[in-house]
């Protein structure tokens, strides 16, 4: 059987991920930094290798690049793709520069994940599970529903499944609690590379579960950090408390979370 190696440090994106793999029918393991990845690839055999680019101790650029040179000692070769909130012009040829094969932009569109699995793993494979035909639709991102809500359950629940879904908010809200706290530490002391790299991770994983407004507020954040605007950071950080406590109430209302 085919096996995934994810390569993410945020435990959302993490689930959100696995979640995706195993409505494919592929098995994976985690690795939370690129040390762990690069441990994993030297004691095991995977079929392909998704990469976040930005984690602690070892990032995905180096990580890729050490893989790349390990392997021409062994002669065998795994594909890498990219999984990565980079946006910027030329972050795609950085990723093929550093020895990965492809890019797939965070939040992951399912039309892209789908086309890439089926491009470096085995057909039989990728469409074995029938829920591939799920990754046709629209992310779960993409609509806000008409009463202010500040996610749509409803895509959600359609995407994931109730009880994935479920399991996947849960780990949302007690992860992303214990990350205000210390984010809101890093803003007070003016840590200016930790706010923007918080900023950068909570974009992705707000929306991941379709926290559409906490995902634009953080971006917000991530480019007032960049410019050093430390009265709009400050805003930005009330901004993210305020949403984040309006999701959690709307939360408990709704799902046992």
């Amino acid at each position: 059987m085919n096996k995934v190696l994810l390569v993410e440090d945020n435990v959302v994106n993490q689930k959100v991920a696995l979640v995706l793999l195993d409505q494919l029918g592929l098995e994976a393991d985690v690795a939370s930094n690129g040390r762990e990845a690069l441990e994993r690839v030297s004691s095991g055999s995977y079929s392909v290798i998704l990469m976040d680019c930005h984690m602690p101790e070892m990032d995905g650029f180096e990580a890729a690049r050490a893989i790349r040179r390990l392997e021409a000692e062994t002669g065998h070769y795994t594909p890498i793709v990219a999984v990565t909130a980079l946006a910027m012009s030329g972050d795609r040829e950085r990723c093929i520069s550093a020895g990965m094969d492809d890019y797939v932009p965070k939040p992951i569109d399912k039309e892209m994940l789908k086309v890439k699995l089926n491009h470096w793993l085995q057909p039989d494979v990728v469409y074995r599970n029938q829920k591939l035909s799920r990754l046709c639709s629209a992310p779960p991102a993409a609509n806000l529903p008409d009463d202010g809500a500040p996610i749509n359950l409803d895509e959600l629940r359609d995407f994931y499944g109730a009880e994935e879904l479920n399991d996947i908010l849960r780990v949302f809200l007690n992860s992303t609690g214990e990350f205000m706290g210390r984010l809101s530490a890093n803003v007070q002391e003016r840590n200016r590379t930790s706010v923007a790299r918080m900023a950068h991770e909570l974009k992705a994983s707000c929306a991941s579960v379709g926290a559409k407004q906490m995902a634009k507020v953080a971006l917000f954040l991530e480019q007032a950090c960049g410019q050093e605007d430390w009265d709009e950071v400050k805003q930005m950080q009330t901004d993210l408390d305020e949403s984040f406590a309006k999701l959690k109430a709307f939360l408990k209302d709704r799902l046992s979370v």
